[in-house]
Formats: structure tokens, C-alpha cells, sequence
């Protein structure tokens, strides 16, 4: 078939639908008048399809528009929830102990309560860098940042001992007896500290070897107590105490030419250090030096140093100078309660007026306060010994040499001389 036989018979079938949509409209319209004429409902007439435009328009209608779709209500998307918060960490139950009596405790600038050696503070602190800080008498301030971890359980604070405070006790006459052996300990423990430490400096070995010497001079060891203090002396020539210290330990060992060696040292660390007179004193009297002794004694008591045995101690060396009214009246204030030396004392000046009546009264009343002691019937002894009393000094001068046979307070060697002689002029 060819093209133009195709078209053709396209044109005959458009012929035949338009044909037969037009009968169809006839007959429906024949209808509808056949009813009204026999007065029949009018059936329903159909619906005209819908026309894309206006009305009377003669074109051809175009097709059906669509509706456009619904625009659909846009819901906001929902926000993302909050993050959870977490709760913060609870503080931490910590401990803080200290190494001192008792320490008043800080966080930053609030006092917390208050430590003690033998009972730590219970905190609650929590995890973080905070400013610990202690106080406490004799001990300097203490302050430092500490971080707080989880498995930090207590925190230790060592206060170092105030070494000048307690070195300006030491000095002042009025206080130095009352440096006690704690204070000693916690000078030995805060050197300790710094040396384990890793502080090399030899103050801190010379601290330790002073407090040492001290403790060890407390309880009579002088064996300890003068290497430890000679080691201090060597590592600190300076020092007065040291010094002063080692001239008591070559005193109480019975080296006064060692202690006033001592002593003068620490004189010459420094002049106004009243204990240093009062020990020269005393060295140089135990070595026959009275007049010296004298000075630096009086010396002692001008700076202010006034122990019990002060006026004692210038009498005797009056005394052996041979101020022997001098002597007395320094006794006198002290005649209320006398101790056995001050007794022995003032029998010795008595008998060196030429008194023996007074030196004998106050050497009976000595013996009898310490019947134990060898002083009190050695000088009876040597009293009547020397007033040719012979019969009565035998008894005296064998008792003393029985009660100190080694001449450690007396001279065991004159009195068995003078009691031999006693024996042989009561022979006669």
C-alpha cells in the first residue's frame, strides 16, 4: 500500500467516529422532545465536558487542566535534644596530716579547721589544682598549689621549725632556760627533711649536729654531745650557739680549759651573748682564775643573764680572790633558802675572815641538809685540821675520803695526807 493510499483511509475512519457521535446527539435530543410533548420527565441531559477556557470560546477546548498538587505544610524539623549534662564529680574524702602539734589549715583564704600530729583534718575537696596552707606557732607559713586526682587520698604538709625564732629564745636571757628539748627535735627534724631532701647546705648538717648536741647535753651524754657540737662548730665558725654549746658539754666533762677556749669563740661570734660570759666565768674560775672569772660573770649580769647560781658563782670567785666581805654580801640574798654550796660558801668566806665560829656553824647546817655529800666534812675536817684540833678533825677528814674516795668534788689526796697527820698528832 502506498502513503497515499495510508492517509486515506485515516481520513475515512475520522469520518466514521465524527459520523457516529453526531447521530447520537440527534436521537438523544428527539427524545427529550418526545417526553416534554407527552409531558414525561426530561431525563437527565448530559453534562457538557468541561472546557479549559472561557466561555463561547469557539476553539477547540484543550485538555483538562491538573489540579496542581496540594502544597504540602512543611513541619519543622525537630530539634536535636540538649546534650545530658553530666554531673559534676563528688568531692573527694582526703586526709591532711602535718608534722607539728597542731596547724591551722587553708583552702585558698578560708580556714578549713585545724590538723594535728596525732589526729589528721578530714576534707572534702574537689578534683583540681587548690591552694593549700598551714600556720602554726614556732613554725614558718606554709602555702603551695596541690592537684587534686581521683586517687588522691591524703595530702602531708611539713612546716619547717622557725630557726630564727628559736635561736632568739636561745639568746635572750630571759628566755633561754625555757628552750625546751621538743623545740630541739623539731630543729633536728626540719634539717632532717631538707637533707633527705637533697639540700646538701651545710647549715642544714650543722642545724642537725647543734640539735643533737643539745639533746644529748640534756640528758648528761657528754660522750655525744661534744663531737656532734665540735662538727657543728667546724661546719659554722660563726655560729655563738654552737660554740656556747660546746664550751657546756667541755664543762660538764670537766675540761674547763677546753671550754673557755669555747666560750671565748663564742664571745667573739658575738659580744652581747650573756651565756657565753657566765661559761667564760666559770672556766676561767675552775682554772684558778678568779679575778677574770669575776669580770666575766659581773659581765653576764649587766647584759641581762641572772640565773640562781650567778651570785654564787661571783662570790666564789671572790672568795678565792679574797674579797671574802664582797662575797658575803652577795650571798646574803640568797641566805633565805641556801643551797649546800651556798652554805659551803659562805663558810669559806667566814673562815677566810678568820670567823670560825660563822664557817663553822655554816658547814654543820650543810651537813646536815646533805649528809651524802663530801664537801660538808671536808672543810669541817680542814677547819679544826688547821686549828690544830686534831682529835676532832680525824673523824671528818676519814668520812669525806669514804664518801668521795676518787676526788671527783674534793681533794681526796690533800685530806688523806692531812688525816695521816691528824693520826700521827694524836699519837703523840
Amino acid at each position: 500500500m502506498t502513503k497515499r493510499g495510508g492517509l486515506a483511509l485515516a481520513g475515512l475512519a475520522a469520518l466514521l467516529v465524527s459520523e457516529g457521535w453526531g447521530a447520537r446527539a440527534a436521537s438523544a435530543q428527539e427524545s427529550n422532545i418526545e417526553r416534554r410533548m407527552r409531558s414525561e420527565p426530561k431525563g437527565a441531559e448530559p453534562r457538557p465536558e468541561p472546557s479549559g477556557g472561557p466561555a463561547g470560546d469557539k476553539r477547540n477546548p484543550g485538555r483538562p487542566r491538573t489540579p496542581p498538587p496540594a502544597k504540602k505544610k512543611l513541619i519543622p524539623a525537630a530539634e536535636p535534644p540538649p546534650p545530658a549534662v553530666e554531673a559534676p564529680p563528688k568531692p573527694l574524702d582526703i586526709l591532711v596530716t602535718v608534722n607539728v602539734p597542731q596547724a591551722e589549715i587553708f583552702i585558698g583564704e578560708k580556714s578549713v579547721g585545724v590538723a594535728r600530729r596525732d589526729q589528721p583534718l578530714k576534707l572534702q575537696l574537689p578534683l583540681g589544682v587548690a591552694r593549700l596552707s598551714a600556720t602554726s606557732e614556732d613554725y614558718l607559713p606554709f602555702s603551695r598549689e596541690v592537684e587534686i586526682v581521683p586517687d588522691t587520698k591524703r595530702l602531708e604538709i611539713a612546716l619547717d621549725y622557725d630557726v630564727s625564732a628559736l635561736f632568739a629564745r636561745y639568746e635572750n636571757p630571759r628566755t633561754t632556760g625555757l628552750v625546751t628539748a621538743e623545740e630541739w627535735e623539731a630543729l633536728i627534724d626540719t634539717a632532717n627533711r631538707h637533707i633527705e631532701a637533697g639540700d646538701l647546705r651545710i647549715e642544714y648538717k650543722a642545724l642537725a649536729l647543734l640539735g643533737q648536741g643539745q639533746l644529748a647535753l640534756r640528758v648528761g651524754d657528754t660522750a655525744s654531745a661534744i663531737p656532734r657540737l665540735l662538727e657543728a662548730t667546724r661546719l659554722v665558725p660563726s655560729s655563738s650557739i654552737a660554740s656556747h654549746a660546746l664550751g657546756e658539754a667541755y664543762l660538764a666533762s670537766g675540761q674547763p680549759a677546753d671550754a673557755a677556749a669555747a666560750f671565748q669563740r663564742a664571745v667573739a661570734a658575738n659580744p652581747v651573748l650573756p651565756m657565753a660570759h657566765y661559761g667564760l666565768g666559770v672556766a676561767l674560775l675552775r682554772q684558778g682564775q678568779a679575778r677574770a672569772a669575776v669580770t666575766s660573770l659581773e659581765r653576764a649580769e649587766a647584759l641581762g643573764y641572772a640565773p640562781p647560781e650567778l651570785p654564787l658563782q661571783i662570790a666564789r670567785a671572790l672568795v678565792a680572790q679574797g674579797a671574802y666581805g664582797a662575797a658575803i654580801d652577795r650571798l646574803r640574798p640568797l641566805m633565805l633558802s641556801p643551797s649546800v654550796d651556798t652554805l659551803i660558801t659562805l663558810g669559806d668566806a667566814y673562815a677566810g675572815q678568820k670567823k670560825a665560829d660563822a664557817a663553822r656553824g655554816a658547814y654543820e647546817t650543810a651537813l646536815q641538809r646533805d649528809p651524802a655529800s663530801p664537801l660538808p666534812p671536808a672543810r669541817l675536817g680542814e677547819l679544826f685540821f688547821r686549828a690544830k684540833k686534831y682529835q676532832e678533825a680525824r673523824p671528818y677528814l676519814q668520812r669525806a675520803v669514804e664518801l668521795d674516795p676518787d676526788g671527783r668534788l674534793v681533794n681526796a689526796a690533800e685530806l688523806r695526807t692531812m688525816l695521816q697527820k691528824a693520826v700521827g698528832k694524836g699519837k703523840k
